[in-house]
């Protein structure tokens, strides 16, 4: 019973990580950009990938950049995606 539970869990994690990732744009289409005074991720994801889901974008860059936190700090260089 508990190895079927645990299978599920794993079998749902793994399709929810491969619908969410879709959205953003691919690995490869990235640039690097400035943060701007009073701007936060979602705002730099909205400018830079705007035909893509800004949350799958944020998730992108928090992981492309190694954030700790999804915040940032003006002046500070980040690696986003873009839409190519």
């Amino acid at each position: 019973m508990l190895a079927s539970v645990a299978i599920f869990t794993c079998g749902f994690v793994i399709m929810v990580g491969l619908f969410g990732m879709g959205d953003a744009p691919e690995v490869g289409e990235t640039t690097v950009v400035q943060v701007r005074a009073g701007e936060t991720l979602w705002g730099i994801a909205n400018r830079m990938a705007s035909g893509s889901d800004p949350h799958a974008v944020v998730q992108r860059i928090v992981e492309s950049n190694g954030l700790g936190a999804p915040s940032v700090e003006t002046g500070q260089s980040l690696v986003v995606p873009t839409n190519g």
